[in-house]
């Protein structure tokens, strides 16, 4: 047998136990330390914001806070609410403007 065609043989074995041990590995490293999100432990998950952070309100915070805080806190959800509102309006006003600038740039 001459060594080309030793060489020859050679590559396709060696390039498929290279790929074999990579899949292994790979597959060992995802079970040890997985990448997807639904597999992560609870511990991983973040925690709920907590109210006075800027999170929402628990049924039980809700239910202990006073009229007038829950008065509050609906007003400033709802003016929160109003402002991106606001910003998406303008944002989507932009994007028009743009879009016909690049029409009368590119489109005389």
């Amino acid at each position: 047998m001459s060594s080309a065609r030793l060489l020859g043989a050679l590559v396709p074995v060696s390039l498929f136990v290279i790929a074999a041990v990579g899949a292994w590995w790979v597959l060992r490293e995802e079970r040890r330390n997985p990448t997807s999100y639904t597999r992560k432990s609870a511990a991983a998950v973040p925690a709920r914001t907590p109210m006075y952070l800027g999170g929402e309100p628990t049924p039980e915070e809700w239910e202990g806070m006073a009229t007038a805080g829950r008065e509050a806190y609906d007003t400033a959800v709802l003016n929160a609410a109003e402002v991106d509102e606001d910003a998406a309006r303008r944002a989507g006003e932009v994007a028009v403007e743009r879009a016909v600038y690049v029409n009368v740039l590119y489109r005389p």
